[in-house]
């Protein structure tokens, strides 16, 4: 039974509910959960198929929200609400209600929700795409004690797991999670079988795949060996492939369906690992309400803790560059690891997902994290696309400092300044505390437009909050703050912060700070770490996009000579990531990609 209603209430809709349970005899106490959908006008068909397929073994309630809030003024400014009620037929047991929300009724969909819900029955939110930014906190999915996202139905996938890892609540899960389902099981029972000890693993999978990132975490988490993300043709997962000290554990399955699995000792054997089905994958989500504490650790484990590459390979270049890679001072600085992104786009939000990872890992190992920020074109991208990030909101910026590596010694608030327009594309955004955000002094400040006394004032209040952490032989005269992430632009030239090939800032080793004249690029005057200085973080990230960058990438990361490459003098301590999209990328030799 269809029943159609047309600018209505959900007082209606419900009493619409009684009516077609009554005519159909069936009553909706055998109805064990309220599923919600919210989901656009083009996908719900699909949605809801799965879901009513779903509730054959789950009867439910089906709620599908479809948001129209209107393109015109006029449209957006009214408040409608049209329902379709469905019970029996395809519904079978269950009953389904589609929800069209319009105009500014669109924004306030848990109201209608709300007085639809099953009494004393849990409550399932499903977003097939588009999920909020932190769905726990959303007013529908605070209505939820399940909420299920799927990251590999976003634009960019692996950026999404970031997202997932920073917003992450109990009662998060999400489908790509779900399809490893059976190979977590049949790995599971391999190494019951097989009582021997795992050194190695890796994972084989498509490129973006999210499901084989969260597979490759979760033997990362549980088995606590290095594991490696290795990219095939797919479909999907092809190979996991654990490394024991009696041979290799290989479940392999190349054509997305059966799967071969060979444990040493024992003949080899056929799997079925065929690609579930939507609906199948709601099924297994409905069966248990409860946290899934297993997704949680994979999820939060940290996409930047699995190997890219060949693991030998990649151990032996780290080993012969760590050596390489000390700086004049003596302190032993990271070899770069290279992350290539498709676009800049991509690059921007996948980055701005791993800063608020690496802010929220800093500030649970030490209770605070500092940040240095830096401008340009790819500076701003960045912090544009953390003003927008899911999970941004998961991190505590009371507990951020926030500095920069350089600036333009221009009056306060001139555009060019670093510090405006870091305001402007984000941090006038954020709930930080003012005492914790630390501008380079301005032109007209107090210190006059002598840059010399500015820098020096920078220097001491790096001084200040530094309290002797960098340390370990910085080189300064002082000490600076151990910076969380320190994040540094790539010039066309191969100059970083304010540091241009052959100038005497790039030669400095007794101050944090310095005054730099004459740069080569206007203005000619500006404030500016030094190579020492930076190579007190803990992280070094290194930015560059476009064609205009490829030839210095190219350089910095095969030179050697700060002085006239001084892109390659900045490494961090614990870690140098090298950042780029693909036309940054483009002529970098295959031996420096690896």
């Amino acid at each position: 039974m269809n029943i159609d209603l047309t600018d209505t209430t959900s007082g209606r809709i419900n009493a619409a509910l009684v009516r077609a349970r009554r005519a159909m005899g069936s009553p909706a106490v055998g109805m064990v959960l309220t599923l919600v959908i919210v989901t656009d006008e083009g996908s719900h068909y699909d949605a809801l198929k799965a879901a009513s397929d779903a509730s054959k073994e789950h009867p439910s309630r089906i709620l599908v929200v479809v948001r129209r809030p209107g393109r015109s003024p006029r449209d957006r400014a009214t408040a409608r609400l049209d329902a379709e009620v469905r019970v029996g037929g395809e519904t079978g047991t269950g009953e389904t209600v589609l929800l069209r929300l319009h105009g500014e009724l669109a924004n306030h969909a848990h109201s209608v929700v709300l007085p639809l819900l099953l009494p004393d029955a849990p409550v399932v939110l499903w977003w097939p795409a588009d999920p909020p930014e932190y769905p726990s906190k959303d007013p529908l999915g605070a209505l939820a004690q399940r909420r299920i996202t799927d990251a590999a139905e976003t634009e960019d996938p692996v950026a999404a797991l970031r997202g997932r890892a920073a917003s992450y609540a109990p009662g998060d899960t999400d489908l790509a999670w779900t399809r490893v389902t059976l190979w977590r099981s049949v790995l599971a029972a391999a190494l019951d079988q097989k009582q021997a000890r795992v050194t190695r693993a890796v994972v084989e999978g498509e490129e973006y795949n999210p499901s084989s990132e969260l597979l490759a975490l979760w033997l990362a988490d549980r088995l606590d060996v290095p594991v490696e993300r290795v990219l095939s043709d797919g479909p999907g997962i092809t190979a996991v492939r654990l490394t024991t000290d009696e041979g290799d554990i290989c479940l392999e399955r190349g054509d997305g369906s059966l799967a071969k699995l060979s444990v040493p000792g024992q003949p080899d054997r056929s799997v079925a690992l065929h690609r579930r089905s939507t609906a199948e994958l709601i099924a297994e989500e409905l069966r248990r309400l409860d946290p899934d504490e297993t997704y949680a650790h994979a999820v939060r484990f940290g996409l930047d803790r699995l190997v890219r590459g060949q693991v030998a390979e990649v151990e032996a270049a780290e080993a012969a560059q760590a050596e390489a890679a000390r700086a004049p001072g003596g302190e032993r600085q990271a070899p770069p690891q290279i992350v290539v992104h498709p676009d800049k786009e991509r690059m921007a939000r996948a980055t701005a997902a791993r800063l608020i990872t690496a802010i929220a890992d800093a500030q649970a190992a030490r209770g605070r994290a500092h940040v240095a920020l830096t401008g340009g074109r790819n500076g701003n991208a960045l912090l544009a696309a953390l003003a927008q990030a899911p999970g941004r909101d998961g991190v505590d910026w009371s507990r951020v400092d926030v500095w920069w590596g350089d600036e333009r010694f221009l009056p306060d608030g001139d555009p060019d300044r670093n510090h405006t327009q870091a305001r402007a594309a984000l941090l006038d955004a954020l709930p930080l505390d003012p005492s914790h955000v630390h501008p380079m002094p301005a032109s007209d400040g107090p210190h006059g437009d002598d840059v010399d006394v500015a820098a020096g004032a920078y220097a001491a209040e790096l001084a200040a909050a530094g309290d002797g952490g960098s340390g370990d032989g910085d080189g300064t005269d002082g000490a600076v703050p151990a910076f969380d992430v320190l994040l540094l632009g790539l010039g066309p030239d191969t100059h970083v912060a304010s540091l241009f090939p052959g100038h005497p800032a790039t030669e400095e080793t007794g101050r944090a700070v310095v005054g730099v004249r004459q740069a080569p690029k206007p203005p000619p005057t500006r404030i500016s770490l030094t190579l020492p200085a930076l190579r007190a973080a803990r992280e070094v990230w290194l930015l560059a996009a476009g064609e205009d960058k490829a030839e210095a990438a190219a350089a910095a990361l095969t030179a050697g000579d700060p002085a006239r490459t001084p892109a390659a003098g900045a490494r961090g301590r614990a870690r140098t990531l090298w950042i780029l999209d693909e036309k940054a990328g483009a002529l970098l030799p295959e031996s420096v990609r690896s």
